[in-house]
């Protein structure tokens, strides 16, 4: 066919179109390949963008965790980076994008096998948010160039939360105000998320909105003008909720109030006292104050000191100890009572009394093996008020009779006082079973004690088994003298023989009806 369509065409024009034929044939080819390049290279770059999955041609990006986190503040964590290409380099992104790169400290990496660990070994608040993982790509294209848009790297995250727990920070287990001052009690509560607060005072909660003297802060509260009715023991409790769960915790507080000394409110600024010439007397001077009040004793206009007295102090309490050498001793005595805040003052005037009588009557009543029943022959005075002279009770001294023949002293005796009543007889308990005692009695009025009574011996019971009636306190009520046994034997006779016709009778009475 072409032959016959074409004989007039020469040779070199045929020469000619096989030349072109040929040189459009390879344009086409080398347009084809470029062209297949550039589409190789476009998918990819975009294999690559992709931050949760890459092509098989850009490998597999794995972390762990892989999805969000919760820890607390102080703990330690490890998060691991890999790459399916163990000649991948890898690299962590802290949640403001900042590349880590140190190999130490308390946020850093290290690599292990073929992954790259991101370390915390202690976590602070400021860890929370997304920390990337990602691959560092070549900066440059296949042909070696500058590329002048890189693609994205290739990456993944977790995201960190960060639980604070609650603590109380600066907040002291006792605290202080001043009276008729404004007080604040710090509570500061940290943690996050942010705890809520409530208050308890004596173990009762505290209602804000309906005492206007009480208000929240946000480091604790405060009450206005303070009283001593405020003193006691504040509870701070603190609430803290989260998707994760919940916690509690709470503080109590005492609050003291600072205040000038007062006198105990039963006792009058001035009081009397009495003593006796040779005899002791104590006086006591008493003032509650917070700080505590430092006491100071005068008499007669003058200091008095305990290099030339005998002065006890105590927890809101001093004692004067005072021998009567002569009537000079009697007269007034100050004492005052004094802190940073005010001081108060007392009078007791010491006036001469007399010295009581030993008791009269000293004898055994009752025995069982702890306990001794005692009379003294107590007669109780039903003055208004009572004379100065009247005895108002009594002092026992006993001492196992075996311990006192070591010592021969009494220092070491075991004391018991006891209130006057009428009638009544005394009863030494808790003492040693089948035991000889010591014991001496004296009396006591407002002026001081008596001499001592003789010394007499009495012994326990010895321990009795249980069940039995050896254990009660035996009373001469309980113990019939012989002479009245006699009477029984001699009257029941004529008692029977007066008693049994009338009941004989009524026996009688009671067949016949």
């Amino acid at each position: 066919m072409v032959t016959m369509i074409t004989p007039r065409i020469t040779m070199s024009r045929m020469h000619f179109g096989f030349n072109f034929l040929l040189r459009l044939l390879v344009l086409v080819l080398v347009f084809a390949v470029a062209g297949t390049a550039n589409g190789n290279q476009q998918i990819s770059s975009n294999g690559g963008a992709n931050g949760k999955h890459s092509s098989s041609a850009a490998g597999t990006l794995t972390i762990t965790p892989d999805e969000e986190l919760a820890h607390f503040v102080n703990q330690s964590r490890i998060a691991s980076c890999g790459h399916s290409n163990p000649d991948t380099k890898l690299r962590w992104r802290t949640p403001k994008n900042a590349v880590i790169e140190e190999k130490r400290g308390r946020v850093h990496i290290e690599r292990k096998d073929n992954a790259l660990l991101l370390i915390f070994e202690k976590i602070e608040r400021s860890d929370q948010g997304n920390w990337t993982c990602e691959v560092v790509g070549p900066n440059k294209t296949n042909g070696g160039t500058p590329s002048s848009t890189p693609p994205p790297p290739l990456q993944k995250s977790f995201k960190m939360i960060v639980y604070e727990p609650i603590s109380f920070r600066d907040t002291s287990n006792v605290q202080t105000a001043v009276e008729d001052k404004d007080a604040t009690i710090r509570c500061e509560v940290k943690g996050h998320p942010e705890p809520s607060v409530s208050w308890y005072f004596n173990g009762q909660p505290l209602y804000f909105a309906h005492n206007g003297r009480y208000s929240k802060l946000a480091d604790g509260m405060s009450i206005k003008k303070v009283t001593q009715n405020d003193t006691g023991e504040y509870t701070c409790k603190a609430f803290q909720i989260s998707t994760t769960g919940s916690s509690f915790e709470e503080k109590t507080i005492r609050l003291n109030i600072k205040h000038k000394p007062y006198l105990p409110k039963w006792k009058p600024s001035v009081v009397d006292a009495y003593g006796y010439v040779h005899g002791m007397v104590n006086l006591t001077c008493e003032a509650a104050a917070e700080p505590a009040a430092n006491f100071t004793w005068y008499a007669g206009g003058k200091k008095l000191t305990p290099k030339s007295h005998t002065i006890h102090y105590g927890q809101h309490v001093s004692m004067l100890q005072i021998s009567i050498k002569t009537s000079s001793s009697f007269g007034k005595y100050k004492c005052e009572a004094k802190n940073e805040l005010g001081s108060v003052s007392q009078e007791i005037n010491l006036k001469e009394g007399t010295k009581p009588d030993p008791p009269s009557l000293f004898q055994l009543r009752g025995v069982n093996s702890d306990t001794l029943d005692i009379d003294v022959g107590a007669t109780k005075s039903h003055d208004i008020p009572p004379d100065p002279t009247t005895v108002i009770g009594y002092r026992f001294e006993l001492m196992p009779t075996e311990e006192y023949s070591r010592t021969r002293s009494w220092d070491h005796a075991s004391r018991r006082d006891f209130d006057v009543a009428d009638g009544a007889t005394y009863l030494l308990v808790q003492l040693i079973p089948d035991t000889k005692y010591l014991i001496r009695v004296a009396a006591r009025n407002a002026a001081g004690l008596s001499d001592w009574t003789e010394v007499k011996e009495f012994s326990t019971h010895p321990l009795q088994p249980h069940g039995t009636s050896g254990g009660t306190v035996v009373s001469p009520v309980m113990v019939a003298p012989l002479w009245t046994l006699l009477c029984l034997v001699l009257v029941a006779p004529t008692m029977m023989l007066a008693i049994t016709p009338h009941h004989v009778d009524h026996q009688q009475q009671q067949r016949h009806h």
